[in-house]
């Protein structure tokens, strides 16, 4: 969708988003945060769209259906020999 992401930064969500390059993450729980950081972007329409477009160009790189495939094809080969 090429829109920046704001969230908690816990699970995977460090691992997908780059905090300042395709989004903003906060401390998880921190609700203020996330309400600053949601404003942060709101105010600034051109730091909005170039995280939009460094987030896209970062699914396509990496989060590619073929991409996965190989990857788990190669943890599956790791377990069986």
């Amino acid at each position: 969708m090429g829109k920046p992401v704001v969230a908690f930064a816990h699970g995977a969500l460090p691992e997908i988003v780059l905090n300042m390059e395709t989004g903003l993450l906060v401390t998880p729980e921190d609700e203020a945060t996330l309400a600053e950081a949601i404003l942060i972007l709101l105010r600034d329409p051109a730091r909005r769209q170039a995280m939009g477009r460094a987030g896209r160009a970062r699914v396509e790189a990496r989060f590619t259906a073929e991409r996965m495939a190989a990857e788990v094809e190669a943890v599956w080969q790791e377990v069986v020999g």
